[in-house]
């Protein structure tokens, strides 16, 4: 959620961490700062973005000077946006920025007032840099003060701090990521990998509770042990993209666009020989008689894409859970049982605590992820890997379609090696994936501009779809709430009847996913109920579709015909291009809409 950033450079830190916010944007907030050490340590913050932050240090003509320094994007979690509850958090002589949620603040808090301590937020984050400034008057070392003050907190974290009269920063972790990378002119600390690609040639990923102390010509490593420990480094391959959108007006719309590459590159990943090929122990799918699929947001509607192709072309049950309801569900897990978690970012919460807890009981874990060297990745069985590259927009497009891709090319291995198919069908959906990259080409020409004038003021919306366009539905839904705030909710068409068609008169707009396939004829039953009591429908629909609907709807948004595993991303497309051009039309952020994070690390 929050990002962090540290600084120990041989020039003005300033520059440096203003420019790591700026890539820490993606992430989602609400509230910026930094905060420097020169003598002392001086503090600007702000609340919106950080080009406000950036014209308020500006504005004092270099007031703000020094070499080491520590930065933060912040996403409320305790306490409201204001610039009061903004990060870094100074304490006396120790400055923090936190990532993470401390879950017993409040009887440290209240030990704390009781001690004499005054409270000047309403974070949790403020009682761990008064802890600390507690243990370094009781005549502690800044490592030993920071170690004995993190014993005390419960829940995750990932904390750097910044301490008057010292010259190097702190780092510490605790079931989140800090990455620390060194370069020619700046040793720097990270909850970001892609943040320190510009500055760092080598980084290392902190395991928890290890604290790092970054100096300018060092970084040291110490264990729970205090005993100083080395660390490999990686050197850093990510490549530093997606800094500039031009030529389009938002990266969500540069990122729309990637899609073809996208999923050609993540295909090819698995084609070999004119067949598709995992590097997985098949002997562990031969025999499997279900899979669970876990995920989060867009993650979990492309799992419900996927258990229509698993079941359909793979024949293994699939059971699918929201990973923030996966421990609740009470199964008995056996080491016979596999379990598939998708995250872009490989770091949320709800989905790496399920992982674990499946972990713990001996479960199988495969991980489709696709930031580099992520969480869930580390401890997975099996990890596979999309090609998407980094998504700066907040909202998932081009990672959704790789998933997609990264799924289709799984359901058919697994049919493969477990001898579902037949060669010739297996010939023509190994053809038909090959044609999803061009498919998804001819989507981005989709007329969505009337459609996107049509709904634009409305302030709800119901989508409905069969199959898997009842996952595109909900994918649908989700973009128009997160982009555009109107209140739109994707069902399944069978189950409009079924309470939803209570909400259909002049004033809501029914958008109907209906290529014409084999769900066609049970889909104009539920277009024919809406007509019949004024609803407006819109049909995303194919040529075929759209001669047997145009005298029901008020708008059709014709799209390309396509193939089983074409549909769903090509469908899709359009619906992210309509919650963008919606989004636009309304003056909204595309890229960074309110209250929303990119990578959603707290439960």
């Amino acid at each position: 959620m929050c990002g962090v950033l540290g600084v120990v450079s041989s020039c003005q830190a300033v520059p440096l961490l203003l420019c790591g916010l700026r890539q820490l944007e993606y992430r989602g907030y609400d509230s910026c700062g930094i905060a420097v050490l020169d003598r002392d340590i001086q503090v600007r913050r702000s609340c919106g973005k950080v080009a406000t932050l950036s014209e308020l240090v500006s504005s004092e003509g270099g007031a703000l000077r020094g070499n080491v320094g520590i930065a933060h994007t912040r996403w409320a979690t305790h306490g409201v946006p204001k610039v009061e509850n903004a990060h870094p958090i100074c304490v006396g002589k120790v400055a923090v920025v936190h990532n993470g949620v401390v879950e017993n603040y409040p009887s440290i808090r209240e030990r704390l007032e009781g001690s004499g301590s005054r409270f000047s937020t309403d974070t949790d984050t403020e009682v761990i840099p008064h802890l600390v400034e507690s243990l370094l008057q009781a005549g502690l070392s800044p490592r030993h003060a920071v170690r004995k003050a993190l014993e005390e907190i419960e829940g995750n974290f990932a904390v750097i701090f910044m301490l008057a009269g010292y010259n190097s920063l702190l780092a510490t972790c605790r079931m989140l990521p800090i990455v620390v990378g060194q370069g020619p002119y700046a040793n720097l600390v990270s909850s970001d990998e892609y943040v320190l690609s510009k500055y760092a040639q080598r980084i290392c990923y902190l395991k928890d509770n290890h604290i790092a102390e970054i100096s300018l010509n060092d970084v040291k490593i110490y264990n729970e042990s205090d005993e100083a420990l080395n660390y490999e480094t990686i050197l850093i391959r990510t490549p530093n993209t997606n800094t500039d959108k031009a030529p389009y007006d938002h990266f969500m719309l540069k990122e729309i666009h990637e899609q073809p590459g996208v999923i050609r590159n993540t295909i090819n990943q698995f084609i070999s020989c004119e067949s598709v090929e995992f590097a997985c122990d098949a002997n562990l799918f031969k025999s499997l008689t279900h899979l669970t699929i876990v995920g989060s947001g867009s993650s979990y509607m492309a799992g419900l894409i996927a258990k229509y192709w698993l079941e359909s072309i793979a024949n293994i049950r699939v059971l699918l859970s929201i990973a923030s309801e996966f421990r609740y569900h009470r199964m008995q897990i056996s080491e016979n049982d596999v379990f598939l978690f998708i995250s872009q970012s490989g770091e949320t919460a709800d989905t790496l605590a399920a992982l674990r807890h499946a972990k713990r009981q001996n479960g199988t874990v495969i991980s489709l992820t696709n930031v580099p060297r992520n969480s869930m990745e580390n401890i997975s069985d099996i990890a596979l890997k999309i090609l998407a590259g980094p998504e700066v927009g907040v909202a998932s497009t081009k990672t959704f379609s790789a998933q997609l891709a990264v799924l289709a090319c799984f359901s058919l291995w697994l049919a493969k090696v477990r001898c579902v198919v037949a060669q010739s069908t297996y010939k023509q959906l190994f053809e038909a994936l090959q044609c999803m990259a061009q498919h998804a080409s001819e989507a981005l020409v989709t007329s969505i501009e009337p459609v996107a004038d049509l709904i634009l003021h409305y302030n709800r919306v119901i989508i409905m779809g069969r199959g898997t366009c009842y996952g595109v539905a909900l994918e649908a839904a989700l973009k128009i709430r997160e982009l555009s705030y109107i209140h739109t909710i994707g069902i399944a068409s069978g189950e409009l009847k079924h309470g939803s068609i209570a909400l259909v008169d002049e004033s809501l707009p029914v958008v109907a996913i209906a290529p014409y396939n084999e769900t066609f004829t049970k889909n104009l039953v539920s277009i024919q109920e809406v007509s019949a009591r004024k609803g407006m429908v819109v049909a995303f629909t194919d040529g075929k579709g759209a001669r047997k609907l145009k005298h029901l709807c008020k708008a059709i948004v014709e799209l390309p015909e396509t193939n089983a595993f074409s549909l769903p991303i090509v469908y899709t497309i359009a619906a992210q291009l309509l919650a963008y051009r919606i989004a636009v039309k309304k003056g909204l952020d595309a890229d960074q809409p309110r209250n929303l994070a990119k990578s959603v690390t707290v439960e």
